[in-house]
């Protein structure tokens, strides 16, 4: 068994107008290698092109804590994903990779209706 912390962070989605609440979670958990050699923020729950964008400052903040760390967002646990949320997120971490080093995006294969929409080309692996 790997030597691993971690550590919960979770957002809620804004309320609607009204004061109902938006109703989609997203939760993140961090998992931080004891080595500090691999860091994986593993996303749960429905991703959307409005709760991506917490994911991204994360991921920043993970690359800038474990500089020499492998760092991966990893959609596996969120089925649920958009598929122009993850667009939204990688575009958003190829822009600042530059700067903070490489972040690596996995997620479930997307079915051929789905690839229509793709990811766009060049983008992390």
């Amino acid at each position: 068994m790997d030597d691993i912390m971690t550590a919960r962070a979770g957002q809620r989605a804004p309320t609607a107008p009204g004061g109902a609440p938006g109703g989609h979670k997203l939760s993140v958990l961090v998992r931080i290698d004891l080595d500090g050699r691999h860091v994986s923020l593993v996303v749960t729950g429905l991703l959307t092109g409005t709760n991506q964008q917490a994911l991204a400052p994360l991921a920043v903040r993970a690359r800038a804590l474990f500089p020499e760390a492998d760092v991966t967002v990893d959609l596996h646990q969120a089925p649920e994903a958009e598929p122009s949320a993850v667009d939204l997120l990688r575009w958003s971490l190829d822009d600042v990779q530059p700067v903070t080093g490489p972040v690596r995006i996995t997620a479930p294969a997307r079915s051929r209706d789905q690839q229509s929409e793709g990811f766009r080309a060049g983008g992390t692996p």
